[in-house]
């Protein structure tokens, strides 16, 4: 689940909230361990301030990391929907894969070498400008900047898929096999391994003492793995979503709820009746909200005959909404990032139909099984 921070440079950039949960933690080392350590004077809320505008000044550097990608990728003719960010670096949704192995290589490219050039940049603030001009509590912070885009640049360049370097070793096999497909699979693999090796790594060291360095480990190690699983599955399922829109892949025969009737009247003529999880309440052909089970278990049981339908309906506004001719993987990344059940397909205020993942993901199916 992500959520929406805004756009930029037309791009919309969403944070994995699992961000958050890592944004503390990384705080907490900062404050309890390395300010403490780099600059013994500071106080306690000294080290807690640092440790945030560090945090945030991460996360800032990790940010323009991956708008270089999208820059690189939308430079070279491909679109990009979306970019959502981890604290270890984020995922660009392009409209499409990359059309050559140099293309790729390039985009790839962009983002280490961004990092690195931020690394040298705040290696220069630190240098030039010193304690003289920075303070303590700056000359602090620009120091452990400088350190932490270095060693992200060098991450990154790990030749593990979907790391940058992952994406590099991609380009590679992809030249030499002439197959993104199986090119993609083998650097999934490469990158999977990566990942077991950071957590049987992490494991060993929290085992003679270092825990929190340990647990460090642990987590890259299971971002890596899942990481590169994922993408690898993405691929699979955007390759069998080529060229299908949402209009063929949304239910349009689903009933239709007066607002007027009962909830009860509801309950025993729609929802135990039909095999859909959520019913459009419509009138005079103009949707006014939405009904699901969600609703109904609610109410009391003793008041479904006087409840109607109108009074606990969902608003559309509550929905998210998409075009009948937009992508259809793109619908598929927007159910799964927002933890979405559907998404409405609407037309000059009309329904024309909804989208489940189900749906996509038997289209999905459907086409492995029959190789196309």
């Amino acid at each position: 689940m992500s959520l929406r921070l805004g756009r930029l440079l037309g791009v919309p950039i969403n944070v994995d909230v699992s961000w958050l949960v890592i944004f503390a933690l990384i705080v907490y080392t900062l404050a309890q361990f390395y300010f403490p350590q780099a600059n013994p004077s500071f106080s306690t809320a000294m080290n807690w301030l640092a440790g945030v505008i560090a945090a945030l000044l991460l996360f800032a550097s990790v940010l323009l990391h991956e708008l270089m990608h999208s820059y690189v990728a939308k430079r070279n003719g491909i679109g990009i929907s979306g970019i959502t960010l981890f604290i270890f670096g984020g995922v660009s949704r392009m409209k499409e894969e990359p059309s050559t192995p140099e293309v790729e290589l390039k985009m790839a490219a962009a983002g280490p070498a961004t990092s690195i050039v931020l690394a040298l940049l705040f290696w220069w603030l630190a240098v030039a400008g010193g304690r003289a001009l920075l303070g303590s509590f700056g000359l602090g912070i620009v120091r452990y900047l400088a350190m932490i885009n270095l060693i992200l640049g060098i991450f990154n360049l790990l030749p593990g898929f979907p790391l940058d370097g992952g994406r590099v070793l991609r380009a590679i096999l992809w030249g030499s096999l002439d197959s993104l497909d199986r090119a993609t699979r083998y650097a999934s693999y490469i990158g999977q391994g990566f990942g077991y090796l950071f957590i049987l790594g992490g494991f060993w060291i929290m085992l003679f003492g270092g825990f929190l360095s340990g647990l460090w480990f642990v987590f890259i190690g299971w971002y890596l793995n899942n990481a590169a699983q994922q993408s690898y599955q993405q691929l699979v399922v955007r390759r069998a979503l080529s060229g299908v829109d949402v209009h063929r892949v949304m239910t349009t025969d689903f009933p239709h709820v007066d607002p007027g009737i009962s909830v009860d009247t509801f309950v025993h003529d729609y929802l135990l009746k039909y095999d859909y999880a959520a019913f459009p309440v419509t009138k005079d052909d103009a949707l006014v909200g939405i009904i699901t089970v969600d609703e109904i278990r609610d109410i009391p049981r003793d008041q479904w005959g006087e409840r109607t339908v109108g009074q606990v309906a969902k608003a559309p506004e509550e929905e998210r909404v998409i075009d009948e001719n937009d992508d259809a993987f793109d619908a598929l990344m927007h159910m799964a990032e927002g933890n979405l059940r559907r998404l409405l397909v609407m037309h000059n205020t009309k329904l024309q139909g909804m989208v489940t993942q189900d749906s996509i993901i038997n289209m999905v199916r459907m086409k492995m099984q029959i190789g196309i």
